[in-house]
């Protein structure tokens, strides 16, 4: 029967938890066999004082009845292992002194709290007890190279390769803008649409470069295109007839006639 009942205690089996009380601070542990449920309680700074309580199937039965069903046994262990973890303990009547009656007292502030009595330990117990903890300290190390704390740092086994990572190509780092802190967002607009009628001319001048191209290469290929395509010289007009008998110096007139002059001679 009460390995039916403590089977059902697994939720506070290895469970340690510090209390702080007034100016003490206790180290309290947990755990289960097939026929009790064992607290173990230490004092820090005390020269290696340890008590010890215990629950047997009798207690249990006392609080739940004989005749308790496994899952409302198991609720109520879950609900004890809840106030161990949470630190909701007290040690009740607490006194340094040698043989004071004291006791584990779960969920203090509970409609119900539940208490195990602690009696002190003698040396002897006390360090073969602590010998048996940091046994089993040593064998959990084992799964962590052997260290005392767990880290977050992972280990890496021997077996993992030791070939460095392949480093990256440098990408250019992208200059910061020389903009001055002055200079608006509007004025920055403007100079980027200030190239736009540039472009605009130089589109125009290579669309007539392209067309005085190709006229030319028309030219050459038809030469009666060429000398079409250029203007033709506005024609001399024709010489004035000269008439018979005209003037040489004005053609509308008549030539003046000049009559020899005829001298008389000395002799008549």
């Amino acid at each position: 029967m009460s390995t039916d009942i403590f089977s059902s205690f697994s939720a506070l089996d290895e469970l340690i938890q510090v209390i702080y009380q007034s100016i003490y601070k206790f180290v309290v542990l947990s755990s289960v066999t097939e026929d009790r449920w064992t607290v173990y309680m230490g004092l820090s700074d005390s020269e290696g004082r340890w008590w010890k309580g215990s629950w047997a199937d009798s207690d249990v039965h006392a609080i739940l009845g004989s005749k308790a069903s496994e899952k409302l046994v198991e609720g109520f262990a879950d609900q004890l292992a809840k106030f161990f973890v949470e630190g909701e303990l007290y040690i009740s009547n607490w006194s340094s002194a040698p043989g004071t009656e004291i006791k584990l007292t779960l969920g203090p502030f509970a409609n119900k709290p539940m208490h195990v009595s602690l009696e002190e330990m003698s040396s002897s117990q006390a360090a073969e007890f602590a010998t048996g903890i940091f046994l089993d300290i040593a064998l959990q190390a084992k799964s962590r190279k052997c260290r005392l704390h767990g880290s977050s740092i992972s280990f890496q086994s021997s077996s993992t390769s030791s070939v460095p990572p392949r480093p990256q190509e440098a990408r250019p780092t992208p200059q910061p803008s020389t903009r001055p802190s002055g200079v608006s967002d509007s004025s920055s607009s403007k100079k980027s649409e200030a190239p736009q009628p540039i472009a605009s001319s130089s589109r125009a001048t290579g669309k007539a470069a392209t067309a005085a191209r190709t006229v030319d290469t028309e030219s050459k290929a038809d030469p009666a295109k060429k000398r079409a395509a250029a203007p033709e010289k506005p024609a001399a007009p024709p010489a004035p007839r000269t008439q018979k008998g005209a003037s040489l110096a004005n053609p509308n007139k008549k030539a003046r006639k000049y009559k020899a002059i005829e001298f008389e001679s000395d002799s008549e």
